[in-house]
């Protein structure tokens, strides 16, 4: 987190800071003004006041945040300090850090300091906005950060490789993000690694009930399940939904999934086979991985599978299992009904 000078500046520069913030590993106190904060902490909102009219100390020297052994560091509270005055003041903008890991701490600080939901539900729409947010994973002396849009990633002949979703006409691409060389002594703890991390933050996006997080993250999910064998977390998907994530995910989500459960999960499943057929890549994920520009077709064939689903075929070797259902509603009434059911739900609450 980069820091930056704090002090009193903007519509606030009439008005001297009166609130000292005291940080481990700094000299001087950060600035801030406690009628801006006592409207966005609960924990500032109680602070003692000196009878003298001296400015209020605010001692964070000792608090150490959840997983953490030192005390919370000057640049994690700099920026809730803008997460707080940007609130009030356009010239302070609010923090989007670009890995969880770098956000985490603002977070479970922000938390410790009983945060008003105003400026809780900023910062997780402010990361969920963000297009390149990546999950930190590491595994040894392997750290990776994967990037939660835009990409598929997969393991393929030992490396750790992803797919680009197509822009326009362009087909997507695939791009080797660590190589045969280095991947390969953690290949096969890596999916472990990777549902370690999405357990972690799932369980903190919904204990903070940030649900644009929540949402992006169960995407994510989604989309690396797909590639079957080549998943990097369909090996270790069941330690994903913890006790604890199911516990704390938002109700807006579980609501959701049993409606969309209900439509979608048809006991009307059926195997497919054929020697040719017509595929359209109708959708950004599927069409990052064929290879081609979203609503292009390509010849393919099926195949049944022992287990009653289907195997669809490109060019005798790309392969990727299929699973048909009959009948239901489409998959646009099916959003419509989800999206009309759970707001009339949420409205009664």
């Amino acid at each position: 987190m980069a820091k930056r000078k704090r002090g009193p500046d903007g519509p606030l520069s009439d008005s001297p800071p009166d609130l000292h913030i005291l940080v481990a590993g700094r000299e001087e106190p950060l600035l801030a003004h406690r009628r801006v904060l006592s409207l966005f902490s609960g924990v500032v909102d109680g602070l003692p006041s000196n009878t003298d009219g001296s400015p209020t100390p605010w001692d964070l020297r000792g608090l150490v945040l959840e997983g953490e052994s030192e005390p919370v560091a000057a640049a994690v509270v700099e920026c809730w300090l803008d997460a707080a005055y940007s609130r009030v003041d356009a010239s302070r903008k609010l923090p989007a850090p670009a890995t969880l890991a770098e956000a985490r701490p603002l977070l479970l600080f922000a938390d410790a300091v009983d945060t008003t939901q105003a400026v809780l539900q900023a910062l997780g729409r402010a990361l969920a906005e963000r297009p390149d947010l990546a999950l930190t994973v590491a595994v040894g002396e392997l750290k990776v950060d994967v990037q939660l849009k835009g990409r598929m990633h997969y393991i393929a002949e030992e490396a750790l490789e992803y797919g680009l979703e197509p822009s326009g006409s362009r087909p997507g691409s695939w791009c080797t993000l660590v190589a045969k060389e280095a991947f390969q002594p953690h290949a096969e703890a890596f999916p472990s690694a990777v549902a370690r991390e999405l357990e972690s933050w799932l369980h903190l996006a919904g204990r903070l009930n940030l649900v644009p997080l929540a949402r992006l993250l169960t995407s994510f999910i989604k989309v690396h399940i797909m590639p079957n064998v080549r998943s990097i977390l369909l090996p270790s998907i069941c330690s994903v939904f913890s006790p604890r994530v199911l516990q704390f995910m938002p109700r807006e989500l579980l609501l959701e999934a049993y409606v969309r459960d209900t439509l979608v999960e048809r006991p009307a499943q059926t195997s497919l086979s054929a020697s040719e057929l017509t595929l359209t890549a109708a959708s950004p994920i599927s069409s990052t991985w064929f290879g081609k520009p979203l609503n292009s077709t390509l010849k393919a064939k099926v195949e049944s599978m022992a287990d009653g689903c289907s195997k669809v075929i490109i060019n005798d070797s790309t392969d990727i299992p299929l699973h048909a259902t009959l009948g239901g509603p489409a998959r646009g009434v099916c959003a419509r009904v989800v999206e009309e059911v759970v707001a009339k739900a949420l409205e009664d609450d």
